[in-house]
């Protein structure tokens, strides 16, 4: 039993998670995992999961499983007690190199729950951490302390926590995740604003969060919001041929009318270029500029003059016609033959840039608008690694597992290496210019920042 995976810690679900919360997160990793999507590499990742589910959705196993699960090493996030019952602190860094970052801070989120995403707040004055278990912890750079504390109802605690966003100011936070659904708090007093049950798998759905005034622009696969509430899986299906961009108010009246989206269709456009539509596009990834005014879209399919392929592509968002209406367009697209790009995926917080993985062993780097593109030489690069760009796209950070490297992107040079003490779960980088901010969120629940 020793040898063996945590089954717990796979699924990325408690110890004492229902058979609904086991049931989501195993739909949500497959969608991420499955060969289909991810492609060969992700089989063994895959292997791992099923065997796991099918243990722990199976009463008799997992009662078998428990018995003998003290046998296996403590799981990562625990925290452990001093014999006089004193909290030890969580590890976060073991070894790092000599290089151009410093350590900045240091913050431990609740035991036991990793961190699954990162925020700042557009000044750099507050970072969130969002835990697995729908918790979003918010801490002022200021002071070094805990400011805020957001959490889902009693009833969501069975969800897992995808991703957060914090507006400019930091006067907004959203969440988002599997059971969970979207929520938006006013930060100050922790209320809730909005809720709903619309969510999607990883990098099917983005948000951003205006301050000014208050709203949320919503990126989804392009179909009825209804159906993310019962199959998140199934609308992300459904909706695999194009994006669905909607922006709701979150102050005032509230008129039905947000809810009727723009449409951002992969597939051409018949009225302009007379592209037939093609039911063979998949979106897998949507980011959101941090103003929303532009969508960036990595997808596959066949495009009449271009062929098969995988294409990114920039849309603006705010567009006008001829007549003075606005409606999106695509103004960039990068087509790569099939197999050539693939996850990991990053962008920078307006788009400037984007890194897509490479099947040969490197990293690419996109700017859409400048028309440049950059790649970067990184050795073996799982589908589960994590990177994150500097604001300037200057600097490449990349995570796989618990080590951390930082390039140099135009000289592909490695200019830092980190060993944590834990798996990593987040990456992000602050979109503050002038001195950006590495924010690294470890599965025991540690943030650590760097810059």
């Amino acid at each position: 039993m020793a040898d063996k995976p945590d089954y717990y810690a796979l699924l990325g679900v408690r110890p004492d998670a229902d058979d609904e919360a086991i049931r989501q997160a195993y739909r949500r990793l497959a969608w991420e995992y499955h060969p289909d999507r991810a492609g060969a590499e992700s089989a063994a990742k895959m292997s791992q999961l099923n065997v796991a589910y099918q243990t722990l959705s199976d009463p008799e196993r997992r009662a078998l499983y428990d018995a003998q699960r003290p046998d296996i090493p403590k799981r990562q996030g625990q925290v452990t007690k001093t014999p006089d019952g004193a909290s030890v602190p969580r590890a976060g860094t073991l070894t790092v190199s000599a290089g151009p970052l410093a350590h900045v801070a240091r913050f431990e989120g609740s035991p036991g729950p990793a961190l699954s995403s990162i925020a700042f707040t557009h000044d750099g004055l507050f970072v969130g951490g969002g835990q697995q278990d729908g918790q979003t912890l918010i801490w002022s750079l200021h002071n070094e302390r805990l400011a805020h504390m957001l959490a889902y109802s009693a009833g969501q605690n069975a969800g897992v926590l995808q991703e957060i966003r914090l507006s400019p100011r930091g006067t907004l936070a959203a969440a988002w995740g599997g059971l969970l659904g979207l929520r938006v708090w006013s930060v100050a007093d922790g209320q809730t604003i909005w809720n709903t049950g619309v969510r999607a798998p990883i990098g099917a759905m983005d948000a951003v969060l205006l301050d000014d005034p208050p709203l949320i622009r919503l990126a989804t696969p392009d179909a009825p919001l209804a159906l993310a509430n019962d199959d998140p899986i199934r609308f992300a299906e459904q909706g695999r041929r194009g994006t669905s961009v909607f922006a709701r108010p979150l102050m005032g009246q509230v008129s039905p009318v947000w809810a009727t989206p723009f449409h951002c269709m992969e597939g051409g456009n018949e009225r302009l270029l007379r592209e037939p539509p093609n039911a063979g596009w998949r979106v897998q990834q949507r980011w959101l500029a941090s103003d929303g005014a532009f969508l960036a879209t990595f997808a596959s399919g066949t495009a009449p003059r271009f062929g098969k392929g995988s294409y990114l592509r920039l849309w603006n968002l705010l567009s006008k016609t001829l007549l003075g209406a606005i409606e999106p367009k695509r103004i960039e697209q990068i087509m790569e033959p099939p197999g050539i790009l693939r996850p990991p995926f990053a962008a920078t917080h307006d788009l400037g840039w984007i890194a897509v993985g490479g099947a040969n062993r490197h990293v690419r780097l996109f700017a859409l608008r400048a028309h440049q593109q950059r790649t970067v030489e990184i050795g073996r690069l799982p589908q589960d690694a994590l990177i994150a760009l500097t604001p300037d796209g200057e600097r490449l950070a990349l995570a796989r597992e618990a080590r951390l490297d930082l390039y140099d992107t135009h000289s592909q040079k490695m200019l830092q290496t980190w060993e944590f003490a834990a798996p990593i779960t987040a990456l992000t980088y602050s979109t503050h210019a002038a001195r950006p901010l590495l924010g690294v969120g470890l599965r025991n629940g540690v943030l650590e920042l760097w810059g």
